[in-house]
């Protein structure tokens, strides 16, 4: 009895996982918050991704950041908007799915105008069961300011 107990509790995990994987085509759309390690800031962004299949992405971002580099006064305050286009790698990892990729992003600076930098990133999404929504944490470094930044967020797949 306890050996069809545990081959009916691996068959509904593996139909689960199959059902909650990505299939091509598959659109993840949300908006992001977070902030920069070492810097006062905050940013704040509209993002998506368009799954090519299981294991790769395109994706893009949109946003707004506010960085104050400068003293306690906020001499240094830097305005941007930054455009991403980015590629991911995902683990096809049920409920939680690990990604890592590359971008470039233009940068829209209020003052500076425009800068071209290299993004690498690295994050999570949550799919809590079969449920269309999903939460998000997401690592990145945009290589020519020197930024670290750390978000969270949540989305819609579809």
């Amino acid at each position: 009895m306890k050996i069809a107990q545990v081959l009916s509790i691996a068959v509904v995990a593996a139909i689960i996982s199959w059902s909650s994987a990505e299939a091509a085509d598959t659109v993840r759309a949300g908006i992001r918050g977070g902030g920069s390690v070492g810097d006062s800031s905050y940013y704040t962004e509209a993002f998506g991704d368009f799954y090519l299949n299981r294991l790769f992405s395109l994706g893009g971002a949109v946003g707004f950041t506010s960085v104050d580099r400068g003293d306690s006064h906020g001499d240094k305050k830097d305005k941007s908007v930054p455009v991403a286009a980015l590629f991911k790698v995902h683990a096809p990892i049920p409920f939680f799915k690990p990604y890592a990729g590359l971008g470039a992003a233009l940068v829209f600076h209020d003052d500076r105008g425009v800068k071209g930098s290299p993004v690498a990133l690295a994050g999570i999404n949550f799919d809590p069961f079969l449920l269309p929504v999903f939460i998000n944490l997401e690592y990145r470094r945009q290589f020519d300011d020197k930024l670290d930044f750390l978000g969270a967020g949540a989305g819609v797949r579809f």
